[in-house]
């Protein structure tokens, strides 16, 4: 349980982190004077567009934890700007965020290798810090901000200092088979793309009331917990065929019928450790873009087909069962390969 240590500390910094984005997407909505689109798209490019370039920077100089840190303490600092310039808060708050989903990836990929039980622990607390930030969004006050910026400054102080049992060196990526990895990392990150599709429409569409939201945050993060351990257990491409079926057929037939939805929730956050964890195998030597290429770009192009096809096609049960169906067979090819 030692090597879970480290991945549990980031899992919590890694909610910290996402509530800071909930908290300000909330004041953008409510405060900001421009069309909050052009906000929010600023942020996102910054938070995931970015995390490839960190990604190369940290595997090139090994420093994840430090960065993950840093990462931290600049969410911290932009809060405190938002007060004089929602542009610089949020700003500073992307860049943050995407040097510590860089650092932190790695760092759980590299606590627990070849196993997905260290990415479980770091991803799952990240979903439901998003929706308690966008909770507190609608308290903008100094004891806020102060709750905010000690939390994160103590967690930051915490990965900063946090006892080091070993270093893990990295190690040459392997030969795939004959299969040049570049095609399978690129398979892994559409099939998380896809999957993210899904889990954009059914948010946009699911999530009127507040309640809602955090149900179906927690269903996320828990799924994301139990989906890591699971498939360690059980076998990663066997869990991901099935949680990826079962979450089709949920999320696609659910109707009004709130469990079905949680349900269909679960499973298909839960495949998210394992992601993470294939294409760290697959990149040994590149944890930190490993991770990056999961957490940021395949989000980032989970979220471009609203510009164009809206939430109602993509949550509805013909779009859900097309775009899970492909997402699984992408996997089924991708995953026997690793």
């Amino acid at each position: 349980m030692k090597s879970l240590s480290l991945p549990a500390l980031t899992g919590l910094a890694h909610g910290a982190s996402d509530a800071v984005a909930g908290f300000l997407v909330v004041q953008v909505l409510m405060l900001s004077s421009l069309p909050a689109i052009d906000y929010i798209l600023f942020y996102n490019v910054l938070a995931f567009g970015l995390q490839p370039v960190v990604g190369l920077i940290l595997d090139t100089y090994n420093v994840p934890r430090r960065a993950a840190s840093i990462g931290l303490f600049l969410s911290a600092l932009s809060l405190t700007l938002t007060w004089f310039s929602l542009t610089w808060g949020i700003l500073l708050a992307g860049l943050g965020s995407a040097i510590f989903h860089a650092g932190g990836g790695s760092v759980a990929l590299t606590s627990t290798p070849n196993r997905a039980a260290g990415p479980a622990v770091f991803t799952a607390f990240g979903v439901i810090g998003l929706a308690i930030g966008s909770q507190l969004g609608f308290y903008f006050s100094v004891t806020t901000i102060i709750a905010f910026v000690l939390t994160l400054s103590i967690l930051a102080a915490l990965l900063w200092f946090f006892p080091i049992v070993r270093d893990i060196s990295p190690q040459p990526d392997p030969a795939s088979s004959g299969m040049k990895f570049e095609l399978l990392a690129f398979a892994l990150v559409l099939a998380v793309a896809l999957r993210s599709i899904v889990w954009t429409g059914v948010q946009s569409t699911a999530t009127g009331y507040s309640q809602m939201a955090l149900l179906i945050a927690l269903a996320a993060g828990l799924g994301k917990l139990f989906g890591g351990f699971a498939a360690d257990r059980f076998g990663w491409l066997r869990y991901t065929i099935i949680a990826v079926l079962s979450s089709a057929f949920l999320l696609a037939f659910r109707a009004d019928t709130l469990w079905l939805l949680l349900a269909g929730v679960f499973f298909l956050q839960s495949v998210t450790p394992l992601s993470l964890a294939a294409l760290g195998r697959l990149m040994p030597s590149s944890p930190a873009l490993a991770a990056s290429l999961v957490l940021g770009v395949a989000v980032l192009l989970g979220g471009f087909p609203l510009m164009f096809a809206g939430p109602n096609w993509l949550a509805s049960p013909l779009g859900i069962l097309l775009i899970l169906f492909v997402s699984g067979g992408i996997y089924l090819f991708a995953l026997r390969k690793i």
